[in-house]
């Protein structure tokens, strides 16, 4: 089964405006927890150690990584605050290497190595991010990931770390790095989500051979954030690579996770808004009333959340036919006449549509 790790505090706070409190992160991890995740990645220890998140974490039962540069100062934070894991990143493309870290190949692939081996002797397990992977060579990635899995890293994470990739290109270049490292290592898919397709290439990442995926909370992360949680959740169960969480848990704990950090959460977001499992459109409604798969690409119930069909100047002859029928009342086109205006004018009145209930209300008590 496909692993899912959450990173949504340690990204969150690469957020530009987003200052996330010791006790705020703490009610997130508690959430998490309550969701059934296994990892979490929770700080940058060089920059912010967070211990008493690592302590919480594991209260919870959860196990946990703190991220390291390839750079002997941040694995020794990082061993400070005692995780189970150390995710050391190290850069691979050669846009990168020149202008973020001035490095030859050559170099950081040392870097590396000596981090992953400092880690180790450490006594946690270590991972690798090959940052920028999709813009990457091939042959540089396998001999990162050779020299990862010889220092002893236990997975390797591929990181498309501009969002610059799409489902193809992600997926050779997790096929590759998997076939570099074998029975090795595991291989972990780690999408951004500049191009909104984070979470497409999450899937593509797992066809491709990935064992487990990164995800944020609703995608919070730096510029456009990282592959939104609840939306790889969402499409692995529905393609039958569920994770080994609770998913009627993923809608409730999402939105509490975006409560506690004091995001707001756009009512239009896949999965957990509050405006997406919302239907008026008569066509919509009519067909819903008597199978909601007819409009539904998922059963949002199945993840926590509920639907709601709406009555009001959208509602067609249809729709109200059903609900007449529904009443034991003959659907006979004066009743049907009378019933739509009476749901008409009753949602003009109060300025907003009519839920379900309210509507099956008017029908058998207003319409004889």
């Amino acid at each position: 089964m496909t692993e899912l790790k959450d990173v949504t505090l340690r990204e969150g706070a690469q957020m530009p405006g987003l200052d996330i409190g010791d006790e705020q992160g703490r009610a997130v991890i508690e959430a998490l927890a309550s969701l059934g995740l296994g990892r979490v990645e929770l700080s940058f220890p060089r920059a912010t150690p967070r211990e008493s998140w690592y302590r919480a974490a594991e209260r919870h039962g959860l196990e946990t990584a703190a991220l390291a540069r390839s750079i002997p100062a941040d694995v020794e934070a990082a061993l400070a605050v005692e995780p189970d894991e150390i995710e050391i990143i190290i850069t691979t493309s050669e846009l990168q290497l020149e202008h973020a870290l001035g490095k030859s190949r050559q170099a950081a692939e040392t870097m590396m190595r000596d981090a992953v081996e400092l880690a180790v002797d450490g006594g946690v397990r270590a991972g690798v991010t090959l940052m920028d992977a999709v813009r990457a060579d091939g042959d540089v990635l396998d001999s990162y990931a050779e020299t990862a899995v010889e220092a002893g890293a236990s997975h390797v994470t591929v990181a498309d770390t501009t969002g610059a990739g799409d489902p193809s290109s992600v997926a050779e270049t997790v096929r590759g790095v998997v076939e570099t490292v074998g029975s090795e290592a595991g291989v972990t898919i780690h999408p951004h989500d500049d191009m909104d397709v984070g979470a497409a290439n999450a899937k593509a990442g797992v066809e491709a051979g990935a064992d487990s995926v990164d995800a944020t909370v609703g995608g919070l992360g730096e510029r456009a954030g990282n592959a939104p949680l609840e939306a790889v959740a969402v499409l692995l169960a529905e393609h039958g690579e569920p994770f080994d969480i609770d998913h009627a848990k993923l809608t409730p704990v999402c939105r509490r996770v975006h409560e506690l950090l004091d995001v707001p959460l756009d009512p239009t977001t896949p999965v957990i808004g509050e405006a997406v499992h919302r239907h008026e459109s008569g066509l919509h409604t009519a067909a819903m009333l008597s199978d909601p798969a007819a409009y539904e690409g998922f059963d949002p119930t199945r993840y926590g959340a509920d639907r709601h069909l709406l009555f009001g100047r959208g509602t067609g002859s249809g729709a109200v036919r059903t609900l007449l029928t529904d009443a034991g009342i003959e659907p006979t086109e004066d009743r049907v006449t009378r019933a739509l205006t009476v749901i008409h004018e009753t949602a003009t009145d109060r300025g907003e549509p009519l839920s379900e209930q309210e509507a099956r209300d008017i029908v058998r008590e207003r319409v004889e």
